[in-house]
């Protein structure tokens, strides 16, 4: 959970510097903020995805699985997160068994997160670039993503901290192996990219 916490406080510093350079008319730099945050998204978005998946494979082993609340479409602010939500919310409702819920508040996340941080580095990217045709809702965009995509961060730790409680003692050091093994396989594949404006000017 640190590792995510890292990556999450890492991304918004960059943001909050990016939206206030653009407040400020520095275009210039916004952009290349805007590059920056579309570059370390992933490092928060890809370890979420992976614990995902690590807690649905091992939630299909347990004789029980955590009783989990159903996501709360008011805790988002974009339009495509709030629909998944309220999905989530209405299955809730309907679904019988702990597990069913438990699997698929987990593919609910899932969704958002992919949605989210796909959209998030489309349109940092567009702007970094300058072709976004209407820049001021864009920006809003990401600061809505960033915001959506923070809610999910709290729930994926809520869902993990549930994980434990249920999970027998001879499983934790398998759990624990799994999560690190899947933070370093995403450190691997991301890697830091040269600067398109630094392309452009040299």
């Amino acid at each position: 959970m640190r590792e995510w916490e890292d990556a999450y406080v890492i991304l918004s510093v960059v943001l909050d510097e990016a939206l206030a350079h653009h407040s400020q008319g520095e275009l210039v730099r916004a952009r290349e903020g805007a590059e920056t945050a579309a570059a370390v998204v992933d490092r928060l978005g890809e370890p979420l995805l992976a614990v995902y998946r690590i807690l649905e494979v091992q939630g299909r082993r347990l004789a029980a699985v955590p009783v989990v609340s159903p996501l709360n479409p008011e805790f988002f602010r974009g339009e495509a997160a709030q629909q998944n939500a309220t999905w989530n919310l209405l299955l809730h409702r309907i679904l019988f068994g702990s597990r069913s819920r438990y699997l698929h508040k987990l593919r609910a996340l899932e969704m958002i997160v992919c949605t989210v941080v796909d959209h998030f580095r489309e349109t940092a990217e567009e702007l970094a670039d300058g072709v976004q045709v209407h820049p001021q809702e864009s920006w809003s965009a990401l600061d809505t993503l960033h915001y959506d995509l923070n809610t999910c961060l709290r729930e994926s730790i809520v869902m993990l901290k549930s994980f434990l409680r249920v999970l027998p003692d001879a499983g934790v050091d398998g759990l624990r192996d799994e999560l690190n093994a899947s933070v370093f396989a995403v450190r691997g594949r991301i890697r830091p990219k040269l600067s398109r404006l630094t392309r452009v000017s040299s």
